[in-house]
């Protein structure tokens, strides 16, 4: 495969993902009582919002703007973090797009959560122009894809 290609597939599928995080976490949220499964419902649906910030600049739907840009990846950071904090509690709801494997091997998920934090960071401190947001979103894209392939319904 080109790189253009791997490029376009990856962004396509940030995207995709990003879009139905966001929109499908509007009613996913609502009815969710439990408060571990929603805090970690808001965790992963800000990560998603963070993303689509950069998706946006990257389509040109908006204008780069490196503020917001590293705003965005910082928040990422940020949220990585506490990825794992808030899946601590294995809590079940049928809203929840989360597979018992997270639990079942946490310290895999841990893991992923971990290099997305590292990754992240490293990005931010090297993001300087519009040419820097695609191989940003392509590397925070690739540990989305890798936990929710493994563990997300």
């Amino acid at each position: 495969m080109t790189k253009r290609f791997t490029f376009m597939v990856t962004a396509l599928v940030s995207t995709i993902v990003a879009s139905s995080i966001i929109s499908g976490n509007l009613s996913a949220h609502s009815g969710v009582l439990n408060k571990d499964v929603a805090a970690r419902m808001k965790v992963m649906s800000e990560i998603a919002k963070n993303m689509s910030v950069l998706g946006k600049m990257l389509k040109k739907k908006d204008p780069f703007d490196k503020d917001k840009a590293v705003s965005a990846v910082e928040a990422i950071e940020s949220l990585a973090v506490e990825t794992p904090k808030v899946f601590k509690k294995q809590e079940m709801h049928p809203k929840s797009e989360a597979k018992l494997t997270i639990w079942e091997d946490f310290e895999a998920f841990t893991k992923i959560a971990n290099k997305l934090s590292v990754d992240a960071k490293q990005i931010t401190e090297n993001l300087q122009s519009f040419d820097d947001i695609r191989p940003a979103l392509i590397n925070l894209s690739q540990s989305c894809k890798s936990c929710h392939s493994r563990f997300r319904k």
